[in-house]
């Protein structure tokens, strides 16, 4: 549909029947074709056959591309009632087709007997449990899993829709900016087995505190069914409260001495990555993940504890562990000519996933330089204010040499920072990156940055941070 909807191609074809069956649609006229090939929400990716799903959007009617997805070869659309249905092709129409699209995907995945799902949500961290989840399954099993950023009410049901029967696990990850998203995300995935991996102050916004939160991601235990499993993050108060509400079978995992699946012994090195002993029941092997951070060890213990609840065992737990890398602009360590460690981790931001970028930083850089350089964080609504604050003092506190921060919030961070003891020179608010990458290229130039030296970059994704680290990495 709308240039920027998305597709995920390669699903098992689909009959009229099922078409109807799964969304409560009727077809207007007469049907033209009964059989498509798959499902389409995207213009740029229609194939020859593909029933076209118009959806809608703030700015957009999924209708009026409906003429070009024709053209471009669909048999089939998918209309909301009221709309036009263009001749000869098959027009279906319903009510709403973003839950019609969930609907499409919730049918194919009934129908997948076998297939278990994996439920992972969080305010941090779940597309790196997502990832790692995926790196020790894929070892033993077919899998499907999220790909990007598709864990929306769209990118959900685009990840299910091409299941096949070859298919053994699905590893979803589930996000959500108001109440009522993860459980319709639930109620289409039908999760399994269930991971919340944090909760923490995001999309504020849209939750208004950290209560709206919780109860937002709670979601996802309260849909699941008497037999599904839940991994239960023991270090977060409010999850195991929440799991104390909820029935199933509970899979517990943190640093916390009581969890089944725990951490002891961690050690971390820049070169060598992060290393620690991981014990399940009464089972313990030496991992080394390569990646930084001690959140990244918690990630891996849920990851660990997905894969027990499947029946994968510890040798290929480690093993997949081990072979993890991490996802694109999360915590990405690279150097320049000069030496400098420039870590990005720009994918997004909260104050919880801010403050963990800092404090790995400032834990490795053993007596070196280490600069902060930090787009604003999104989406927190009557918080904002006290969370930019919050982490300007953190800059401070950590011993980071210099804070460069960009965005409409930058003046706040500094304000704290300054008032957390930060001389003035060495922190300042910028409205311009560009600003930002001249000041670091000519401390570059004269020493003031050095081999062994650190620079964060991190901030939302709508700060789009990773830009800085591109300008700094041009000739210079």
């Amino acid at each position: 549909m709308k240039r920027g909807a998305e597709q995920m191609q390669g699903g098992t074809s689909w009959c009229l029947a099922d078409v109807l069956a799964a969304t409560g649609g009727m077809v207007a006229g007469s049907p033209v074709q009964e059989h498509f090939r798959g499902i389409s929400t995207d213009t740029r990716k229609i194939t020859p056959n593909d029933l076209f799903v118009a959806l809608n959007g703030e700015n957009f009617a999924g209708a009026l591309f409906a003429p070009e997805a024709v053209a471009k070869g669909a048999t089939g659309l998918l209309l909301a009632r009221g709309a036009t249905p263009c001749p000869g092709v098959t027009s279906i129409l319903v009510d709403d087709t973003l839950r019609a699209l969930g609907d499409l995907a919730a049918w194919r995945r009934r129908q997948m007997k076998k297939l278990q799902v994996i439920g992972i949500t969080g305010s941090s961290g779940k597309t790196t449990v997502k990832e790692m989840t995926a790196a020790i399954l894929a070892r033993t099993f077919s899998i499907l899993k999220t790909g990007g950023n598709f864990n929306n009410l769209v990118g959900l049901p685009l990840t299910l829709l091409p299941v096949k029967p070859s298919h053994q696990l699905a590893v979803l990850e589930m996000g959500m900016n108001r109440p009522g998203e993860i459980a319709r995300l639930a109620e289409i995935a039908a999760p399994d087995l269930a991971c919340i991996t944090n909760v923490q102050g995001a999309h504020l916004l849209g939750l208004a505190d950290i209560g709206g939160v919780a109860r937002a991601k709670e979601e996802l235990f309260a849909g699941l069914s008497p037999a599904a499993i839940m991994v239960v993050n023991l270090d977060d108060p409010l999850i195991v409260a929440m799991a104390e509400r909820h029935s199933q079978r509970q899979i517990s995992f943190g640093l916390h001495r009581r969890a089944f699946v725990r951490a002891t012994y961690v050690r971390a090195d820049v070169a060598a990555g992060i290393a620690f002993t991981l014990t399940i029941g009464r089972e313990q092997v030496r991992i080394r993940l390569q990646c930084l951070g001690r959140h990244n060890v918690v990630n891996a213990l849920a990851a660990a504890a997905l894969a027990h609840g499947v029946g994968v065992g510890l040798a290929d737990i480690a093993a997949g562990l081990a072979a993890f890398t991490p996802y694109d602009k999360r915590f990405q360590v690279e150097e320049l000519p000069e030496g400098v460690r420039v870590v990005n981790d720009t994918y997004n931001a909260n104050p919880s996933s801010m403050l963990a970028a800092l404090e790995t930083v400032a834990e490795q850089r053993r007596g070196q330089r280490a600069v902060a350089v930090l787009g604003d964080m999104l989406e927190l609504g009557d918080e904002a204010v006290v969370a930019h604050r919050g982490i300007g003092s953190a800059v401070a506190r950590l011993g980071f040499t210099h804070l460069f921060a960009y965005g409409p919030l930058a003046g706040e961070m500094v304000a704290a920072a300054r008032a957390a003891g930060m001389a003035a020179e060495y922190c300042r608010a910028y409205t311009d990156k560009n600003e930002i990458v001249g000041q670091l290229k000519v401390k570059l130039e004269n020493g003031g940055l050095a081999a062994g030296d650190w620079v964060l970059v991190k901030g939302s994704r709508g700060m789009k941070m990773e830009t800085v680290i591109a300008a700094l990495k041009e000739a210079r």
